[in-house]
């Protein structure tokens, strides 16, 4: 994550989700493509059901599937700094294709387009960090590059890289029961046929330096801060899930986090900041256009 100062923060989560603009510390009023997305109201959980355990048991089948895309979406906005992303990663019978487009604005130097490809034997990777070649549009949510340039040998740790695009949804350790929030709700409802359910983390200054040592960290890099005053609320992962061929399968998954520290500068940091992922299974389909000068 790059360091970044941002003061007040907007969630935008684009095509299928609506803005919005809040000061930190506001109300958040996210309106994803499915309403019923962390909404239990009136609903009565799953008797014999357990969010916990059926999250790890999707995830169990997510680290064995053999071909999905996930479609992801992040971005915040401030009076210093903006960020739009845009990801899209697939998992095709062993080859692994990654795309990300930042679009940084302000103190977020981060605007690349940057692609990666492993073929089940050797990587390549290209990474265009001129910001001429990037665009934004506000307006549509459109991402546009120019010249996304050309894929390089990968020399980098390649099982780590794999295990980043591969294994991981989140640098938070969901894990064990005993990483749970106090305030965990572990039911699960259902709808329409979609099994619906939230993770709550313990988000205490004991786990965070110890359990959730690795996401703290990450806190601190982004917001350029010290340990010393970080504050962090129990962050929620919200779950779609649906039973396709037998097994549990992630639909949607959105994850919330707020969280506060001060700044190298002596500055205040307060943000709050929401990501959201899509998965679709069985159509993952690596083309020409994806692998440019390797295809």
């Amino acid at each position: 994550m790059k360091k970044i100062i941002c003061i007040t923060v907007a969630i935008l989560l684009l095509t299928t989700v609506a803005l919005s603009a809040i000061g930190c510390g506001g109300k958040v009023d996210l309106q994803a493509s499915d309403k019923n997305l962390g909404n239990y109201e009136g609903k009565q959980a799953i008797e014999g059901m357990s969010a916990f355990d059926l999250v790890m048991e999707a995830y169990d089948n997510f680290l064995k599937e053999p071909n999905y895309t996930r479609d992801e979406y992040f971005a915040f906005s401030s009076f210093v700094a903006t960020r739009n992303t845009h990801l899209i990663r697939k998992i095709a019978d062993g080859k692994v294709y990654n795309q990300e487009v930042i679009f940084g604005t302000g103190f977020d130097k981060g605007t690349c387009a940057k692609r990666f490809y492993y073929d089940g034997k050797t990587a390549s990777y290209l990474n265009n960090t001129d910001g001429n070649d990037i665009g934004y549009n506000k307006g549509t949510g459109e991402f546009a590059v120019k010249n996304w340039g050309e894929f390089q040998p990968f020399e980098g740790d390649l099982q780590k890289e794999l295990y980043e695009l591969r294994d991981k949804i989140t640098t938070y350790d969901i894990y064990c029961r005993d990483n749970m929030s106090p305030a965990h709700d572990d039911g699960v409802y259902m709808t329409d046929g979609i099994y619906y359910c939230t993770i709550k983390i313990d988000c205490s200054e004991d786990k965070m330096k110890t359990v959730q040592r690795a996401a703290l960290d990450e806190f601190l890099d982004l917001l350029s801060a010290k340990e010393e005053g970080f504050e962090i609320e129990d962050t929620t992962i919200d779950f779609a899930i649906a039973k396709l061929n037998g097994k549990y399968k992630f639909l949607i998954w959105r994850r919330h986090e707020k969280y506060s520290g001060k700044h190298s500068s002596g500055i205040k940091v307060s943000c709050e900041q929401t990501c959201i992922s899509y998965y679709t299974y069985g159509d993952a389909v690596i083309t020409s256009d994806d692998l440019l000068n390797l295809a």
